[in-house]
């Protein structure tokens, strides 16, 4: 049975060639950046954008969770990864001590750095070849984009 849309022709297809090149620059990137980060300093981009947002002030898992849009036990394990390999610390926060509070060591700060190095040169050139003109309406607009879904 052949299902009709009730949207326009014009939007399924804008709509499809949108959500098949997010994937498709997303996987991209994701295959670019993952070898080379893992090879240097040992981490992945889920890893990255979790100690991202501790560097950021989130540092409770609870909000680290939030920020990032996944479950407190996916982000505990992934703090548990981050822990064994040196670049977070857990510690009983100071003002309650029933929370836990998470910070980056200085090898944490260090691997992220380089992490950002890596990112800005593999990324930069992708999107130094927007126009500049055109690459902060691009930007402003994925970003709006994103908030939209929130």
């Amino acid at each position: 049975m052949v299902t009709k849309s009730t949207s326009s022709p014009r939007l399924a297809s804008e709509v499809t060639i949108f959500l098949r090149n997010m994937y498709s620059l997303n996987m991209s990137i994701v295959q670019q950046l993952s070898p080379i980060l893992d090879q240097r300093h040992g981490i992945d981009l889920r890893l990255y954008f979790i100690m991202h947002g501790i560097d950021q002030g989130n540092v409770y898992p609870g909000a680290i969770a939030q920020v990032m849009g996944l479950p407190n036990s996916l982000i505990t394990k992934h703090l548990d990864q981050l822990t064994l390999k040196g670049l977070v610390e857990r510690g009983i926060d100071p003002e309650d001590s029933r929370r836990v509070r998470v910070r980056l060591t200085e090898k944490g700060v260090e691997v992220m750095q380089g992490a950002d190095d890596i990112l800005a040169e593999q990324v930069g050139d992708r999107l130094s070849k927007i126009p500049a003109e055109r690459r902060a309406d691009f930007l402003s607009t994925l970003v709006d984009l994103v908030r939209e879904g929130e």
